[in-house]
């Protein structure tokens, strides 16, 4: 198996220690990052990120912990060490540019290989070819004042890239810049990712920026709280069978990135039990269902907290729905609750049943669901296509196409409407029952 590039392991930095002012800007920061990886640090401001990358680029020695690139405690290396792991290892991309105002846009690319010992044509042929590629060559002549924002960062994503290192450090590189240059400079940025398959780490509380990302390291309060993984990206990282099943948590993750896990829940089930009520009407249903779920507030209380006219508290649905929505909100927890014990069995030896009993249990539900009627064939084919979906085989997309192809070829036979009732009813269910997080 493939070692990780990058370790990190109980990671604590301590600002100002043993003063008044002392404060913890990282604790207990657990990460693996692997070669050729696009990974984004995400969070608000104050959460970490910045420092656990300038950590990584060796300008933070930890206080407690352990730190290892390619295996080595860099801040064990002498100085003129880390200065060469500095230089040729790391490339740093900054918000603010850092550009020399005073130098033309050729010699600020050029000017971190004087210190390589290369002479002015290596270095100008160097700088003005990578300049020319990221499409600012034509301005190489100028100074850096006389460029827009995007232009100068351009450059900066230049600069980085001159000593071609292995590891490219991005701390909020769009954060200065419109919407245009935004697009342009990930779209560099993820090109030097792709294509020359450099590790890229990327500070951002953007999240338009996560769908670069192979995983996303999502900070708070010094803490890494959740890791996860892009399922748009082919991953890089080794995971066991299963280890890294996709479901609507991760989109949702996507939309709302500062919620709980447990929020992100609560979102997935309003989502099945309602689509036509106002803004107000859901968010009050998010509130009771959050009680509901957590098993803070009984199943009749819970009936009666929909009914409840609105000047009252309430949601005010009539009672039959609230009744049916009760219940099939009350099915899907205890549904589910199958899933996350069987989902947790790599931590307890002792778990009760096995993927194939998990995969019975499974199908019987969604039989007894939706009224189906299924041959030895068609039962066999959907056990085997639900074991594969809760062990992340296959993603959501392929479960509903199993479902809809023919038996003799693994499939169901349903029709599409019957193939998206169903695989809708059971991506809900093990939305519920499945964790978003993936940490080792």
């Amino acid at each position: 198996m493939a070692k990780p590039l990058i370790v990190c392991r109980d990671l604590s930095i301590i600002y100002n220690q043993g003063k008044p002012n002392e404060f913890k800007a990282l604790s207990g920061v657990s990460t693996d990052i692997f070669e050729g990886e696009y990974i984004i640090l995400f969070g608000a401001s104050g959460s970490g990120k910045s420092t656990l990358m300038y950590s990584i680029q060796g300008s933070l020695p930890p206080g407690e912990g352990t730190l290892l690139i390619k295996g080595d405690d860099i801040y064990s290396y002498p100085p003129s060490e880390r200065v060469y792991f500095q230089r040729y290892v790391m490339g740093i991309i900054f918000q603010q540019f850092n550009l020399i105002p005073s130098l033309t846009v050729l010699d600020n690319v050029a000017l971190p290989m004087i210190f390589c010992d290369a002479d002015k044509a290596t270095r100008d042929r160097r700088a003005q070819s990578l300049l020319d590629r990221f499409g600012v060559g034509h301005v190489s002549h100028k100074i850096t004042p006389m460029l827009s924002g995007g232009q100068q960062q351009r450059v900066s994503v230049s600069r980085s890239m001159v000593n071609d290192p292995k590891i490219l450090l991005a701390d909020e590189p769009t954060g200065n810049l419109d919407s245009v240059s935004t697009q342009q400079v990930m779209d560099k940025i993820d090109e030097i990712n792709t294509f020359d398959r450099r590790t890229v780490i990327m500070v951002s509380h953007n999240a338009a920026h996560l769908s670069y990302a192979h995983r996303v390291y999502y900070l708070k309060d010094g803490r890494v709280v959740r890791e996860v993984v892009n399922p748009q990206r082919k991953q890089i990282k080794p995971v066991r069978e299963g280890e890294t099943i996709v479901t609507e948590l991760e989109e949702l993750a996507r939309l709302f990135p500062y919620d709980s896990i447990e929020t992100l829940r609560v979102k997935s089930l309003v989502n099945f039990l309602t689509q036509d009520y106002s803004f107000s009407q859901l968010t009050r249903l998010e509130h009771a269902s959050s009680l509901f779920l957590q098993g803070r507030m009984e199943r009749e209380a819970y009936i009666k907290s929909l009914i409840l006219p609105i000047e009252r508290g309430g949601i005010e649905i009539g009672e039959k729905e609230a009744r049916r929505m009760a219940g099939v909100a009350d099915k899907m927890i205890s549904r589910s609750d199958d899933i996350r014990r069987f989902r947790a069995k790599k931590d307890n030896d002792g778990v009760f049943f096995s993927q194939h009993k998990l995969a019975e249990r499974l199908k019987e539900y969604l039989v007894k669901e939706y009224n189906i009627s299924l041959s030895k064939e068609q039962n066999t084919n959907m056990v085997e296509s639900i074991a594969d979906r809760v062990t992340g085989v296959v993603d959501d997309n392929e479960m509903n196409k199993r479902m809809m192809k023919g038996i003799r070829a693994g499939g169901l036979a349903f029709s599409e409407k019957e193939a998206d009732q169903v695989s809708r009813y059971f991506e809900k269910l093990i939305a519920q029952g499945v964790d978003v997080s993936y940490k080792s």
